[in-house]
C-alpha cells in the first residue's frame, strides 16, 4: 500500500473516508477545495488504481424562454390556446383561411396553419378538408392544462431552472419533449452528473489516512539553500506541470479573421508569380459590363441588380479607338469571328457610373494597360450586388479575381492554379462543374468541400475573343472571380456569411492566430 498519496488524491481519500451524502464531482470540489478540473483528474487515477468508481447520471437542464417567462408570469397565453379561444367564437370550428385573416391572431403574430397543427397534436381539435374543428372540452370551454403549460409553469416555480431525470413527473417530461425546437417556451440541454465512491481498496486507504500511516506527498515548484543545506530535498517531490489540465484563456490582440484570410489570398497569389492590381469602387458600365461583353439589355444590368450612382450618373469614356472596337463587337463582332449581339450599342448607357459589381473589371483594366503576355494579375476588393440576404449571400461582399496571360496557356492550366491556390490555402478537396458565364468559353464553376457539402466558391474560364481582342490581346487569357466570404465559410468553418460580420466575441476569440 502506498504511504504517501499526491495531494490532490490525498484529499479526495480523506474527504470520501469522512463519509459524503453527495459524492458528486462539484460538491467534492467544494469539500476539499480543490478545482473541479483537479477532483476530476484525482477521481480518474484512483479509478485506475482501483480505489474508486466513477459512475455517471443523465439529466435534462430545462430553462424558460422569452415566452415561456412571460406565460410563467401571468403575461401571454400559449398560442395554441389563444387560437382554440378564436375557434370557439366561431362555433367551435373555423378554416386555416378564416383564421389567417383573424386580427387577434395577426396582432399576436400567430400563423394559423402552423398552430393549427399543434392544437390537432394536443387532442384539443381535428383537422378535415382545411378545417379546424374543436374537440372534447375545448368545445364549450377552455381545455384543460396541457403538458406543455404544466411544464412551463413547473419551471417557473422552480425559479426559472429545472433539472429533469428519472422522478419527474411525466407530464413535466412530455412538455419538455414537445417543446423541442420552440426555444421561444422552453429550453432543454441534455447534461450528466458524475459520483465518485470508494471501493474496499479506498476504504483501506482512508482508514490508513486516519492512522497516519499513508500521508501526503509535499510538491514543492523550486529548490531553494535552505533544502540543500538541511537535506529536505530527500522528502519532497517537485510538482510536474500537467498541460492536459484547464488554464485561464487569453485572448490576445489580434487582426479579423476575415481581414487576415484576404492578406493569406494576397500572399498566396504572389507566392504564384502573380502581381496586384485594382479598380474604382465607381466604375463606369464600359469597364464593369461593356469591355466584358456583356450585352446592355443583359438582366444583370438592371436596376433590381445593380447599384447606380446618383452622383456622379457619368464619367467619361476611354480612348476612341477602344470604344469604337467594343462597340462593333457588342453591334457585329468586329474582327473577332463572332456576329456580336445584334443591337444598336449606347455609349449613354456605357457611360453610367455603377458600384463595381465584380472585380473583374480590374483584370480587363489591366489588360487594357499591357495586352502582351506572358503577365499573371489577381486583385482583392469590396463589391456590390443587390442581392436577397440569406446564409451565404450579402449585397456587400469581397472578391479575389485574377487572370493569366499567356501563349500555351490551356483549360487544365487554369484548373490547376484553382487547385494550387486553394491548397496553398490549406483546402485541399477541390472540383469543377461546367458553368456558362457571357465572358468566358470554356466556364467552369468552382467548388470547395465544406463540412459534408460542397460550397459553390465561385467562377473560371477562358476569356472569349470578343473580350480580349479589342484591347490587343491575342493570347488566351485565363480568368475567375472567387468569393473572399465564400472562401472564409469553408476556410473558417462559418456555416452562415453573416457570422463573419456580426462581432461574435466569442467567435473571434476561438479562431487561432495560426489558422
Amino acid at each position: 500500500m502506498h504511504d504517501k498519496l499526491q495531494p490532490h488524491q490525498f484529499a479526495l481519500i480523506k474527504v470520501l473516508g469522512d463519509g459524503v451524502e453527495d459524492p458528486r464531482i462539484e460538491n467534492l470540489a467544494t469539500l476539499t477545495g480543490l478545482d473541479q478540473a483537479l477532483v476530476s483528474a484525482a477521481a480518474t487515477e484512483l479509478s485506475t488504481a482501483g480505489h474508486v468508481s466513477i459512475s455517471e447520471e443523465a439529466y435534462t437542464e430545462v430553462t424558460l424562454g422569452e415566452l415561456g417567462e412571460a406565460i410563467g408570469r401571468g403575461e401571454a397565453e400559449l398560442p395554441e390556446r389563444i387560437i382554440a379561444r378564436v375557434v370557439r367564437a366561431s362555433g367551435g370550428n373555423a378554416s386555416v383561411r378564416d383564421l389567417s385573416a383573424d386580427g387577434t391572431l395577426k396582432a399576436a403574430g400567430i400563423q394559423a396553419g402552423k398552430f393549427g397543427k399543434k392544437l390537432v397534436e394536443l387532442g384539443w381539435a381535428e383537422f378535415a378538408k382545411g378545417t379546424l374543428t374543436l374537440a372534447g372540452d375545448a368545445v364549450a370551454d377552455e381545455p384543460p392544462s396541457c403538458d406543455i403549460e404544466v411544464a412551463m409553469t413547473t419551471v417557473h416555480v422552480s425559479g426559472g431552472n429545472l433539472v429533469t431525470d428519472e422522478n419527474t413527473d411525466e407530464r413535466v417530461k412530455n412538455g419538455v419533449a414537445r417543446c423541442k425546437g420552440r426555444r421561444e417556451l422552453l429550453n432543454a440541454k441534455d447534461r450528466s452528473r458524475r459520483f465518485v465512491t470508494l471501493n474496499l481498496s479506498g476504504f483501506q486507504l482512508a482508514e490508513a489516512i486516519k492512522a497516519g500511516t499513508v500521508t501526503e506527498l509535499r510538491e514543492v515548484n523550486e529548490l531553494t539553500p535552505d533544502m540543500l543545506a538541511d537535506g529536505s530535498w530527500r522528502e519532497v517531490q517537485f510538482r510536474s506541470y500537467d498541460v492536459t489540465l484547464s488554464a485561464e484563456q487569453v485572448a490576445p490582440g489580434k487582426a479579423h479573421p476575415l481581414q487576415r484570410l484576404v492578406q493569406q489570398t494576397r500572399e498566396a497569389f504572389m507566392a504564384l508569380g502573380f502581381s496586384e492590381a485594382n479598380c474604382q469602387m465607381a466604375e463606369t458600365a464600359f469597364w464593369d459590363f461593356d469591355a466584358l461583353f456583356q450585352p446592355q439589355d443583359h438582366p444583370a444590368r438592371e436596376m433590381q441588380d445593380t447599384f447606380y450612382c446618383k452622383t456622379p450618373s457619368s464619367y467619361p469614356l476611354p480612348d476612341e479607338e477602344i470604344v469604337e472596337r467594343v462597340r462593333r463587337t457588342h453591334e457585329d463582332g468586329w474582327e473577332t469571328g463572332s456576329q456580336g449581339w445584334r443591337y444598336q450599342w449606347s455609349p449613354k448607357r456605357a457611360a453610367q457610373v455603377v458600384l463595381r459589381t465584380h472585380m473583374t473589371a480590374s483584370s480587363i483594366e489591366a489588360i487594357a494597360r499591357n495586352p502582351k503576355p506572358p503577365q499573371k494579375v489577381f486583385s482583392i476588393g469590396r463589391v456590390f450586388r443587390r442581392e436577397t440576404v440569406d446564409y451565404k449571400h450579402l449585397p456587400e461582399f469581397m472578391q479575389v479575381d485574377g487572370i493569366i496571360l499567356d501563349e500555351h496557356a490551356n483549360f487544365a492550366s487554369l484548373l490547376g492554379t484553382m487547385e494550387a491556390f486553394c491548397q496553398r490555402l490549406g483546402i485541399p478537396e477541390v472540383r469543377f462543374k461546367p458553368d456558362f458565364f457571357p465572358y468566358t468559353e470554356p466556364s467552369a464553376g468552382v467548388q470547395v468541400k465544406w463540412g459534408d457539402d460542397w460550397l459553390e466558391l465561385g467562377g473560371s474560364g477562358i476569356f472569349r475573343p470578343e473580350v480580349t481582342l479589342p484591347f490587343g490581346c491575342s493570347a488566351p487569357v485565363l480568368a475567375w472571380g472567387l468569393g473572399l466570404e465564400r472562401l472564409a465559410m469553408a476556410f473558417y468553418g462559418v456555416r452562415s456569411i453573416k457570422d463573419l460580420y456580426q462581432s461574435d466575441l466569442d467567435w473571434l476569440k476561438s479562431v487561432p492566430l495560426s489558422a
